[in-house]
């Protein structure tokens, strides 16, 4: 099954935030929740598996652009339990996600993926995506958690 994301989904996704190499608190991800539940074209949704067990996430973000008429949509997170992985888990959230972003008005989906991460790409090729060019980034406040307050 396939829902909305919600606080109560917090330790779960710490873990699963964890095996994606980002870890955090659970408080930090109750907080990002809200977040993205405020933000009206964002979206974070869990896969559940049959024993009520959040096994998935994926997160994905509207916006205008410039380049492009139409609605510009982001996956911005994926991951599956370690244990769970193999079970077409990820294809569903994908699907849901493409999805998602149609339904909204978007005619592309990209996504960002760690140049470490060579079975991610696959992941991803295996559905479709391509390869279509390389991300940059830059921290902004290199010694500081987030910005200045």
């Amino acid at each position: 099954m396939i829902r909305r994301a919600e606080a109560s989904d917090a330790q779960a996704l710490s873990e699963l935030l964890t095996q994606l190499g980002y870890p955090s608190s659970v408080s930090e991800i109750a907080a990002r929740l809200e977040a993205l539940r405020a933000f009206p074209s964002a979206v974070a949704v869990v896969a559940v598996n049959g024993f009520g067990e959040v096994v998935g996430l994926v997160t994905g973000h509207l916006f205008p652009s410039i380049h492009d008429n139409q609605l510009v949509a982001w996956l911005t997170t994926l991951v599956v339990l370690e244990d769970a992985r193999g079970a077409g888990i990820g294809s569903s959230l994908v699907t849901h996600i493409e999805q998602w972003a149609m339904r909204n008005g978007a005619r592309r989906l990209a996504l960002t993926s760690g140049a470490h991460r060579e079975e991610a790409h696959a992941f991803y090729e295996r559905r479709d995506y391509e390869r279509t060019g390389l991300r940059f980034a830059k921290h902004l406040y290199p010694n500081v958690k987030g910005p200045p307050v």
